[in-house]
């Protein structure tokens, strides 16, 4: 059998130069078993060298491919946070009076602790001002004060954050005196008697407190 000088003599002959006949019918002092064994030896070597190369330029391309592509982050499960702006939800918020007195002198000041808790677990903003957390006195269907009564510019809005769990506490002063709407000076002063004390915000649940002008 040839060597691999002959093969490279061989393979352009084979592939332009011959013919169709000679193709067919090989010419040569060998028996022509020999020469077709040898043809189909070198089209199975081409085409194992062709496949190789196929492979080669693949994986030459293919990998700098990969290595052009950006890696791709695999989603995560995020959880919707409420934004510390948000308001906060009345249904998540309770009103609590401080060891309020029970005692008051008449015609003199009383302080009661007011407080707003956060019960969520998300932070958010609440008006604890006098135009929205409304304190009022009354005796029976008698109404004798109210701190949304003519406000300060400093008291009638308020606005805080509220940490979760946390509660903003103010002291709300009483100066004990009647008051209403038109902040009128002239009005009558409240008798000794029993009083009821009621904490009020929209459509959060209100707490009251009993206590005694003496």
């Amino acid at each position: 059998m040839r060597g691999p000088a002959s093969l490279a003599v061989f393979i352009p002959g084979l592939l332009y130069g011959g013919s169709v006949r000679g193709l067919l019918r090989p010419v040569g002092s060998e028996p022509a078993r020999v020469y077709w064994v040898r043809r189909l030896v070198v089209l199975a070597v081409l085409v194992v060298v062709l496949i190789g190369a196929g492979f080669l330029i693949s994986g030459v391309f293919g990998s700098s491919d990969d290595a052009d592509r950006e890696p791709t982050a695999a989603p995560t499960k995020t959880e919707e946070v409420s934004s510390p702006d948000a308001a906060c939800d009345p249904k998540d918020l309770s009103l609590t009076l401080n060891d309020p007195a029970e005692e008051v002198e008449a015609g003199k000041e009383a302080a009661f602790d007011v407080g707003v808790t956060n019960n969520s677990a998300d932070p958010c903003t609440v008006d604890v001002g006098d135009e929205s957390r409304v304190l009022t006195i009354t005796s029976g269907s008698d109404r004798i004060w109210s701190s949304a009564d003519c406000p300060g510019e400093d008291d009638d809005s308020r606005l805080v954050l509220l940490r979760p769990g946390s509660a903003k506490v103010n002291t709300v002063i009483w100066d004990g005196k009647r008051s209403d709407e038109k902040c009128d000076s002239d009005l009558p002063q409240p008798r000794t008697g029993t009083y009821k004390l009621e904490v009020e915000m929209e459509d959060v649940e209100s707490v009251e407190h009993s206590f005694n002008i003496s």
